[in-house]
């Protein structure tokens, strides 16, 4: 039997050449995976298309706003409970200086052999810190580096 699917979410990977920018989690008690290093996204909002939720939280998470979002893949990730998560991605054209981090401890551009290291360091913590520990994390950064054509 084929458990309840819970919200879909977005996650959206920006990346510049084979770096991807993710984000540090905050520590706060009501949060999935606190202090750890993830993509930036959140809940699709009732009545909302992934995609128009994918830009409408990059721009309240870091006040970006892309010229163009470009859907990865759809996925049930069953080790998130089934959750439906739409992977976005887009081209980082802005410094990294001009994002305005509104949610989250840290940001920072990483490549895949960093994220599969499973520890990132935080510049602003100035230690590593973990990556959620889901495989759907670097499987996401490795189809996005696939789909760059970064690596096959």
């Amino acid at each position: 039997m084929v458990s309840r699917l819970t919200a879909d979410v977005v996650v959206i990977l920006p990346y510049v050449e084979n770096r991807v920018l993710l984000q540090l989690r905050d520590f706060n008690a009501g949060i999935v995976f606190p202090g750890m290093w993830g993509f930036f996204g959140g809940t699709v909002e009732a009545g909302e298309a992934p995609k128009d939720s994918a830009i409408r939280e990059l721009v309240e998470e870091i006040e970006y706003r892309p010229a163009e979002m470009r859907l990865l893949e759809t996925e049930v990730v069953t080790e998130l409970d089934n959750l439906v998560s739409h992977s976005f991605f887009c081209a980082l054209t802005a410094p990294l200086e001009k994002l305005v981090l509104h949610e989250g401890l840290d940001y920072g551009l990483y490549t895949l052999d960093e994220v599969l290291s499973g520890q990132l360091h935080s510049r602003k913590l100035n230690k590593p810190m973990p990556v959620i520990p889901v495989s759907y994390v670097p499987r996401a950064v490795r189809k996005l580096m696939a789909r760059l054509g970064v690596i096959r």
